[in-house]
């Protein structure tokens, strides 16, 4: 009999399967081979002899992460080991890999379904090299896009930890008197800094038909906030791209796949092997479409660590996926969040 390891694969490259079926059968070898995982199923009554539906599968609050090792291997086996930045409590979330087949698979998939670059854009990536944060997904993310689909001109432009706007400033200026499309990546605090920059020299871009910027996340800082209309027009303003051609990312170091949304909208629409609940913290049960919650994903690309992750984020759903609204890091769902610090430490 095929492994279910392998079905995902398969399931991700070809869309041969069923999500449900599949969700199911991942929940019980992560039940089988993740302990904590199971422990904390077993306090709640949710084993796989019970749970018949994929919204049934016992979802982890995502600070579980921060306090244990989930995984279905041995640790030692870890292929790749993500860390989150820890902006919010100094201690970060820590997602081991014993393979990046699944996450890699995830990522060029829906990146090329979402975005679909040309391959021959250069790629300006405002994160550093993987070489200075090798624990970082979403550099891992950016150092996969830029090998599959960045052309000749692609570079990073924030090293030791600092950004490099004038070098930036003259890539942008050659790239626009050349005619050549180019597409920004990175975080939106970095896009932000970008622009303060670029309002104190006065500079304005009209780039190339064809070019695009990808922002990840939205602000995580109390520092500085900016809707996401005011992201979009501001980019427009700067860098002569329109709405149309913006694209914003949400990603987690606990998931192995990407939401993409685009223009200046929060909505946010994930890959076919994910689903996405919205929550009640009072109940723990999920709302209609429409009420805002807490956002629960279900990842089939978590293959060596737990499919059903509980977020902290505040969202309500829409059509097929949800509009992001901010972050709650004080919420609790009930029936998650007690047992977890109890059966995850």
């Amino acid at each position: 009999m095929e492994r279910i390891p392998l079905k995902i694969e398969r399931f991700i490259r070809t869309a041969e399967g069923s999500f449900e079926p599949l969700a199911l059968e991942l929940f019980k070898y992560q039940f089988d081979f993740n302990l904590p995982y199971q422990a904390y199923c077993k306090a709640q009554g949710l084993t796989p002899d019970f749970v018949q539906r994929w919204q049934d599968i016992p979802a982890v609050p995502v600070k579980a992460f921060r306090s244990s090792a989930l995984a279905t291997f041995p640790l030692g086996q870890a292929a790749a080991i993500f860390e989150s930045s820890a902006t919010t409590t100094g201690i970060p979330s820590r997602h081991y890999l014993r393979t990046l087949t699944y996450y890699e698979a995830s990522l060029k998939a829906h990146f090329k379904h979402a975005i679909a670059p040309s391959g021959q854009t250069a790629f300006l990536i405002l994160t550093p090299p993987p070489a200075e944060a090798p624990r970082s997904s979403l550099t891992w993310m950016m150092d996969v896009v830029k090998r599959t689909w960045g052309g000749p001109g692609s570079d990073y432009f924030i090293q030791r930890g600092r950004l490099d706007e004038p070098r930036l400033m003259r890539t942008l200026k050659k790239a626009e008197e050349s005619g050549s499309p180019v597409m920004l990546l990175g975080t939106t605090i970095a896009f932000l800094s970008f622009f303060d920059y670029a309002d104190k020299t006065g500079e304005k871009f009209h780039l190339a038909l064809g070019s695009q910027v990808m922002d990840t996340g939205g602000m995580k800082t109390q520092k500085r906030q900016i809707t996401r209309p005011e992201f979009v027009q501001k980019a427009g303003e700067i860098l002569g791209i329109p709405e149309a051609q913006c694209v914003n990312e949400y990603g987690m170091c606990e998931l192995g796949s990407q939401f993409y949304g685009h223009g200046s909208s929060s909505y946010l629409n994930g890959p076919f092997w994910c689903r996405t609940l919205v929550i009640d913290s009072a109940t723990g049960q999920a709302v209609p479409e429409g009420t805002p919650g807490l956002l629960r994903h279900f990842d089939l690309a978590n293959v060596d660590s737990i499919l059903a992750i509980q977020t902290e984020d505040v969202g309500y759903a829409q059509k097929d996926g949800f509009v992001l609204q901010g972050r709650d890091p004080n919420a609790e769902v009930k029936g998650c969040s007690i047992e977890a610090e109890v059966f995850l430490r």
